[in-house]
């Protein structure tokens, strides 16, 4: 039996049928705690919603509405609708574990595969520079493998629990963490990395010029960004498109496009 139809049968008798029709049929599961979106017209039986999905899945202990994933440091905007009032959890993947509090920074589930292509990619000698780098979804494990990570976000919850994973991972002594926008740290970084994460998805291009102050020649760039159906970016001559890849859909008519680049 489906959660869907799981969850339909437990709120048969507590919710209208023209709202149970909505019910969701996804989540999401990060270490112990679900994050569900709702329809706006369920809003007002989430809590009865949070309550049965605790009795349909125990090994459950939260259970957080996702409202809305706001501004440029992507701060969500998460409401706890059943079980612990803790939103901290610990989350495991790719054999790393990822320490974070879900009302504070998010965690981007798409990115799945992305990860995989990268640990295969990346050699012992690189030097990375990961320019928004979270919580460490691409640092951390990148870092396992690279001669050394450079992690940069403006965010100072991310920051905080960037540091944390650094040392759960015991990665430390590879990762060096800078806070603030990644265009201030250019100069610093420049002539500096073999490979590029640019895990930003709205606007890329206007931090291509300082990657590519960053990049040494021949360095490979992956470049993040959400892309319309017909939509075509432009980059400059100064890289060489090597590959393209649909992550997922993120809105109707909408995806979440990779596209691999060498400076040239």
């Amino acid at each position: 039996m489906s959660f869907y139809t799981k969850l339909i049968d437990n709120l048969k008798d507590n919710i209208p049928s023209q709202d149970l029709r909505l019910a969701p049929r996804s989540y999401f599961i990060l270490g112990k705690i679900l994050i569900v979106k709702l329809k706006p017209e369920l809003y007002k039986h989430r809590k009865k919603i949070g309550k049965a999905i605790l009795e349909i899945l125990p090994y459950i202990e939260t259970v957080v509405l996702e409202r809305s994933i706001d501004g440029v440091k992507r701060k969500p905007k998460m409401e706890v609708i059943a079980g612990s009032k803790n939103t901290e959890t610990i989350h495991k993947e790719h054999g790393a574990k990822f320490f974070l509090d879900v009302t504070k920074v998010m965690w981007s589930k798409g990115n799945k595969m992305e990860k995989e292509i990268m640990i295969k990619s990346v050699k012992s000698s690189e030097i990375v520079v990961d320019m928004f780098a979270g919580i460490g979804y691409f640092s951390i494990l990148l870092a396992k493998k690279a001669k050394k990570v450079y992690s940069i976000d403006l965010n100072p919850d991310a920051i905080k629990y960037l540091k944390r994973n650094s040392f759960l991972n015991k990665v430390e002594n590879k990762i060096e963490i800078l806070e603030g926008d990644c265009r201030d740290f250019a100069s610093l970084l420049e002539n500096t990395a073999n490979r590029i994460v640019m895990g930003h998805l709205y606007d890329t291009e206007n931090f291509l010029p300082s990657a590519l102050k960053i990049a040494k020649k021949g360095a490979i760039i992956h470049f993040h960004r959400n892309v319309r159906d017909g939509e075509e970016i432009k980059f400059p001559k100064q890289v060489k498109v090597l590959r393209t890849r649909k992550v997922k859909s993120y809105s109707p008519n909408v995806w979440h496009m990779v596209y691999d680049l060498k400076k040239v």
